[in-house]
């Protein structure tokens, strides 16, 4: 290379022959190597190919075809306090941006969330605690054996208040939440002892009182 050659000093010594001047050689800058591309999308926005090819290969292991078929992996910026979330049945995964500055959490809640999707899909029409023994069993099958259900990374929290109270209209049980549930939902202790885990309109909970 340039740095080890000769040429420099012979250069500066034939321009001081010729001007009579002295001439510091100027010390070169080395040649700045160009860093390594991510694993994943440089600006962390949208879909990732790379890992949506991941959570594919796995999917085809497990012999899930129509799963491997329609899986996408996206970046979501709007998540702050949640590693990730796995939208069922759309075969879709959102992943929060700032895992990146935690060593092995992409893959991690990766397969965290991939896991959520098949326990799903085996479950088919079946109702399913979303952390129950199909998820943990899903976990193993991906590789994370002994998951835990939340994550402990110190992410931005803004705290909710729970404004929704429903109601099982057998047991009486009730439950808080932040949003309106998306689809009819009823009480999982009561559509397990009376309808074998399997959803039940008698037990479907009801919207009882509102906080705002």
């Amino acid at each position: 290379m340039l740095r080890n050659s000769p040429l420099p000093q012979l250069w500066f010594g034939f321009v001081q022959t010729v001007t009579g001047k002295n001439v510091s050689p100027v010390p070169l800058k080395p040649v700045e190597q160009p860093e390594a591309e991510p694993e994943s999308n440089a600006d962390l926005r949208g879909r990732d190919l790379v890992l949506e090819k991941q959570a594919r290969d796995l999917l085809t292991n497990l012999g899930l075809h129509e799963g491997s078929m329609k899986v996408q992996v996206f970046w979501n910026t709007k998540l702050r306090s949640t590693a990730g979330y796995a939208r069922w049945p759309n075969w879709r995964i959102e992943l929060n941006p700032r895992l990146v500055g935690f060593p092995g959490e992409v893959e991690r809640t990766l397969l965290h969330e991939l896991a959520h999707l098949i326990a799903y899909a085996r479950a088919g029409r079946r109702r399913i605690e979303a952390h129950g023994k199909e998820w943990q069993l899903a976990c193993v099958d991906v590789g994370i054996p002994n998951e835990s259900a939340r994550h402990t990374l110190p992410l931005p929290r803004s705290p909710q208040e729970r404004k929704l109270i429903y109601q099982c209209p057998n047991c009486l049980t009730t439950v808080e939440r932040v949003r309106k549930f998306q689809r009819h939902s009823a009480c999982l202790t009561c559509c397990r002892k009376f309808n074998g885990g399997r959803y039940d309109g008698r037990f479907q909970l009801m919207l009882i009182d509102s906080k705002d």
